[in-house]
């Protein structure tokens, strides 16, 4: 009777033990769920998702003479960053003064490394299908952001959109 009163025990602790996450992934698939909608419903665009990040373009170069950004190649943007729910928590200074006009401090235009694992995973995955001059939403959720941590202004396991706008590309 003890024994199996221990192994009963065992059992609710590795239950238990479990249950966190599976509720994480219950979080990423409702907030999958959330993106879906904002693109379908509020930008009334399709479903474009591929490795976990949503693109929905704005502008899109189909020149010959398209400069692609590829793994390595550093690229200068101008962005906004928010969460799904629109709250901004960071935009550079080419950004028409979004950042300052919603009390933030504007990040000055740097070139970041593309590809790399540099960047948070659903930026470095979105801009690899972009070209120097184009600008588009990449959505993702919380998992390839800032996972579960609080960072700044942005809350944990919160899912972002990047407004994007590839200003130059440097093979």
């Amino acid at each position: 009777m003890s024994n199996s009163i221990l192994y009963g025990l065992l059992g609710l602790l590795l239950m238990l033990a479990l249950t966190p996450s599976c509720k994480d992934d219950d979080t990423e698939d409702k907030q999958r769920k959330d993106i879906e909608r904002y693109i379908t419903s509020s930008l009334r665009a399709e479903i474009d998702e591929k490795d976990g990040v949503y693109y929905v373009p704005v502008t899109v170069d189909s020149s010959p003479d398209r400069v692609a950004v590829e793994v390595g190649n550093l690229v200068t943007l101008a962005y906004e960053a928010r969460t799904l729910s629109g709250a901004l928590f960071a935009a550079s200074d080419d950004a028409d003064s979004t950042a300052i006009k919603a009390g933030l401090e504007p990040l000055p235009a740097i070139d970041l490394e593309v590809g790399t694992g540099k960047l948070i995973a659903g930026l470095d995955r979105g801009l690899l299908r972009m070209a120097q001059g184009e600008q588009a939403l990449l959505i993702f959720p919380f998992s390839l952001g800032y996972g579960k941590e609080y960072v700044g202004l942005v809350p944990s396991q919160s899912a972002l959109i990047f407004n994007v706008l590839v200003v130059e590309v440097k093979k």
